[in-house]
């Protein structure tokens, strides 16, 4: 009989099933793995799942996952503070998931605003990186509580480590730029004549510097310190020193645990040099970047492709050795080695301490030059085994994670770090596109080089060419059309655009010479120097493409209303004064701001003449919903953080500074003061809610910043801006819930519970029977986030294993048996983690085709033993074990009931036994 409740879940879950119930904000993978202190449980970041997956490593070189544990959205680095508590860094939700692996949920979530990228630890405090707000927030690491923030002066610090001591933590910046910037085309030297001599002479254009060129001194009032590792004192909470000129784009860090060097993985950018003929298969250099910390630190950087000809296209050879965009990094202080994560060529370099490359390890199927994108894995993040010769590889594009022999230089084994992908397979094979530096002609650059994680580097670039040829603008209506010229292919300086938000701006780039996302497909020949996608190849990446979400806008208000305060920067009015129509021209009519930036992208995709823009080209109308990410240069005397800001070359400073160029000189000073603040704040398509996290538990239940959460989720989801979920525990089982707005209830993920009211809810967790956190996820993606991951139409609750009859303490407690997963056909990583005993205790774990329920030897026998078969079991030094049970594929399997418990020889049990609840796991289709 199907219940009303059970009815009213299936609807929701069905009516939701077709919809966008996967939205990729493709965010970057920091540390995304770790291994506990001890050694005993590996911990990864499931970035695309939003989870923390947990494995024991009983066995270094065989993995077994212990749990997937829901966090935040987009989790990007994880960190245990115990074997039993990790913290995890989620960008997206801005906030920290501190987990208790035994209890298998959230237990507490702290808010660190914007793009919390790292955790680590020193003198009793936890340093978490807020990477656009250019921030560390710290906590006290045992109460919680925050001890304020620490200000790095550098665009996106990220990455974090700690001295071997513990006294200080190094902040990595990653987007710090290479010193240059640029000359804007009002007092640049006129661009050298074309090459082709059909070709009319270049327009006017900015030129890229090194600001402390001293050619430029007269026209350069302002210096890049270009700082790129900031050393914080742990105690005192102040940055002491920074190291500059490490790379342009850094990503990962280690810290040798003797010498206390600091290893940086980077790219530099060569941006530099003019015109894309001079670039060809040559944008960046690979590096890791040495940094010794004593009083008179040196810096010094290793090429990671040293030797390769540059000026053979195609270059095989090179593909077969290149080590391209690295990320991680760890140390082997033993071996005197370091290990780094090629990211963009499926590789690990093998490196020793005077930076010299000694080996490469293949992660994959594509040795040496050969290319196939479609089984990619970018190796992203690394963590090596304290006392074990084993070095643990996050895959970001295959999710997948690798297991090295350090010994050998062998791989032992590589297994998925989930047990099911939300990502559609279309978008997982299209995303590698993106990535593969073997599909430029030697192996050492990809689209990501400069669209990191498809966002920016933050830098302009020259890509113009002196033999190119004329290019017709795109057909578009009056008054569009009006005065538009053939794009010239000497386009000068123009800044990296992100890939995120593309999908209905019209055609792309800053000119909008680009008519399409396939339009693209030249820059794999005639930028990266090798050959051109496939049709179907080009297809499926720019399928890709298109669907690149932008992340919430910090400085949105959480509800998405507009400031009013102060008076002399007032959103409100700056948003009016952008919808107003301000004009009437001849011929046209109204127009104002919305005329062509219209909401919501803030673009209508036309092309406006240069005539009416009043500057040398002619330029597409610029998409609006990012601008926030483009702060850091100011245009104005003294040390800047960022060399490029806004306009198409970067030669404005700031939003204050666009809005008091000539073209807006009629408008009042104060309308230009709010339509700066307004367009700070623009709207970003996502809803400042998606991602926001409340946590509620016996401690604040009755807390009014919780209700205030909980009511601002519920009024956002109303409002349509997100979809509300829930996970954690309830009334003694892990449970996920899903919010419905018209009854203003919570549906629970098992038949027959359910549903609740938030009040409800609130209760059960100030009595202790229930610990969830609540999350404002994007709209379509609720009941797979909540409900029912795979949307195979079964709820998470009745797909999982349950729990039955009664346990009999012993020595260690009550001992415990839970599965790892969904008993799934097919799951190969299915596992039953027994825990809670003592160490060393031997026994049985028993597993039937049917439970009975009979006292024996003083504990309660829940398995029929006429159907089962036993295995005999020891605990590990933590008092668990964890038994695998790949369940194998074939329909047959499907619906087999499955039962189990373990039962330990233990003194301090009734007749010397003690043993676990039932467990049942009927294998699901």
């Amino acid at each position: 009989m199907i219940t009303t409740s059970r009815l009213a879940v299936f609807l929701v879950v069905a009516a939701m099933a077709s919809a966008q119930s996967f939205v990729n904000f493709e965010s970057g993978p920091v540390h995304a793995v770790r291994v506990s202190a001890d050694g005993s449980r590996l911990f990864v970041a499931d970035t695309t799942g939003d989870r923390l997956a947990v494995f024991d490593l009983g066995s270094a070189f065989e993995p077994r996952l212990v749990a997937e544990i829901p966090v935040g959205l987009d989790p990007v680095s994880v960190h245990p503070r115990t074997r039993d508590e990790v913290w995890v860094a989620n960008l997206l939700s801005d906030s920290v998931s501190i987990v208790s692996v035994s209890q298998r949920c959230v237990v507490e979530t702290l808010r660190v605003v914007d793009e919390p990228s790292d955790v680590v630890f020193a003198n009793g405090r936890a340093f978490v990186t807020a990477a656009t707000s250019d921030t560390v927030h710290v906590f006290d690491a045992v109460t919680r509580a925050s001890l304020g923030t620490v200000a790095v002066f550098g665009k996106d610090p990220r990455s974090l480590a700690v001295s071997p001591d513990g006294s200080r933590v190094y902040a990595v910046v990653q987007r710090s730029g290479n010193g240059t910037t640029i000359v804007p085309e009002s007092v640049a030297p006129l661009p050298p004549p074309p090459t082709n001599p059909a070709l009319p002479l270049a327009p006017a254009q900015g030129v890229i510097v090194r600001a402390d060129d001293p050619a430029w001194a007269g026209s350069i009032a302002y210096s890049l310190p270009d700082h790129d590792v900031a050393e914080i004192d742990a105690a005192a909470l102040t940055v002491t020193r920074y190291f500059n000129a490490v790379g342009t784009t850094n990503t990962g860090i280690a810290v040798h645990p003797v010498s206390g060097d600091l290893w940086v993985a980077n790219t530099e950018a060569r941006n530099l040099v003019r015109f894309e003929p001079n670039l060809k298969g040559h944008a960046i250099d690979s590096r890791v970047t040495r940094i010794t910390t004593g009083a008179a630190p040196t810096i010094t950087p290793f090429d990671l492709n040293p030797g390769i000809n540059y000026g053979v296209l195609p270059n095989p050879a090179a593909q077969a050795v290149a080590l391209a965009e690295p990320f991680g990094v760890a140390i082997d202080a033993l071996a005197d080695r370091l290990y780094v994560a090629a990211h963009g060529t499926d590789r690990v370099g093998v490196l020793d301490l005077a930076g010299n490359i000694i080996a490469r390890i293949e992660i994959g199927n594509t040795p040496g030059a050969a290319v196939n994108t479609r089984d990619k894995r970018g190796p992203r993040a690394l963590a090596l085994h304290p006392t074990q010769d084993a070095l643990y590889v996050y895959n970001r594009l295959s999710d997948t994670l690798t297991v090295v022999d350090t010994a050998s230089l062998q791989i032992r084994v590589e297994l998925p770090i989930a047990t099911w992908d939300p990502m559609p397979h279309t978008l997982r094979e299209g995303r590698k596109f993106l990535y593969d530096s073997k599909l430029s002609g030697n192996g050492t650059m990809s689209c990501a080089s400069c669209h990191v994680d498809g966002e920016t580097d933050g830098l302009a670039w020259d890509l113009g060419n002196p033999d190119g040829v004329l290019q017709s603008p795109p057909p578009q209506p009056f008054p569009f059309s009006l005065a538009l010229t053939q794009f010239h292919p000497m386009k000068g300086p123009m800044t990296t655009q992100t890939l995120r938000g593309l999908a209905g701006t019209g055609p792309l780039h800053w000119r909008g010479d680009r008519p399409d996302f396939q339009s693209f497909n030249a820059a794999f020949e005639e930028l990266m120097g090798g050959a051109r996608l496939s049709n179907p190849d080009i297809n499926d990446y720019a399928a890709f493409g298109m669907t690149i979400a932008v992340p919430p806008n910090p400085h949105q208000r959480l509800d998405r209303t507009y400031r009013t305060t102060p008076g002399n920067n007032n959103e409100a009015d700056g948003l009016v004064a952008f919808q107003a129509q301000v004009a009437n021209l001849p011929l046209i009519g109204q127009v104002g701001c919305t005329s062509c930036h219209a909401m919501p992208d803030g673009t209508n995709g036309m092309v406006v003449a240069a005539l009416a823009l009043q500057t040398p080209q002619q330029a597409k109308v610029a998409a609006l919903r990012t601008l926030y990410r483009k702060v850091g240069f100011v245009n104005a005397p003294g040390p800047q953080k960022a060399g490029f800001g806004f306009t198409h070359d970067g030669a404005v400073g700031t939003l204050s500074e666009f809005v008091n160029l000539s073209q807006f000189s009629t408008w009042p000073s104060q309308t230009k003061d709010d339509m700066a603040t307004f367009l700070m704040s623009f709207d970003s398509g996502t809803a400042p809610t998606v991602g926001h996290q409340a946590t509620a538990h016996a401690g604040n239940a009755g807390s009014s910043v919780l209700l205030a959460d909980l009511t601002l989720l519920q009024a956002r989801a109303a409002a349509g801006d997100i979809e509300l979920v829930a996970h954690g525990v309830l009334d003694g089982r892990m449970a996920g819930l899903l919010y419905r707005v018209p009854q203003q209830d919570f549906l629970v993920d098992r038949s027959g519970e359910g549903p609740y009211s938030a009040a409800q809810l609130l209760a059960k967790a100030g009595l202790g029977d229930a610990l969830l956190t609540f999350t404002g996820v994007p709209p379509g993606s609720g009941p797979r986030l909540g409900l029912d991951r795979d949307l195979d139409g079964l709820l998470d609750g009745d797909e999982a294993a349950s729990r039955y009859g009664s346990e009999t303490a012993g020595c260690g407690g009550a001992p415990t048996l839970l599965a790892n997963s969904e008993p799934r056909v097919g799951n190969g990583q299915f596992a039953l983690a027994l825990g809670e005993t003592s160490a060393g205790a031997v026994g049985f774990l028993v597993i039937g085709l049917a439970a009975t329920s009979a006292p024996v030897a003083g504990i309660e026998l829940l398995v029929d033993p006429a159907s089962s078969v036993a295995r005999l079991v020891t605990a590990d030094p933590f008092g668990g074990f964890v038994a695998g049970f790949p369940i194998p594929g074939g329909a047959q399997f499907a619906g087999l009931p499955l039962f189990g418990q373990v039962g330990w020889l233990d003194p301090c049990g009734p007749a010397g036994f003690s043993s676990s609840r039932g467990l049942a796991f009927p294998i699901v289709p």
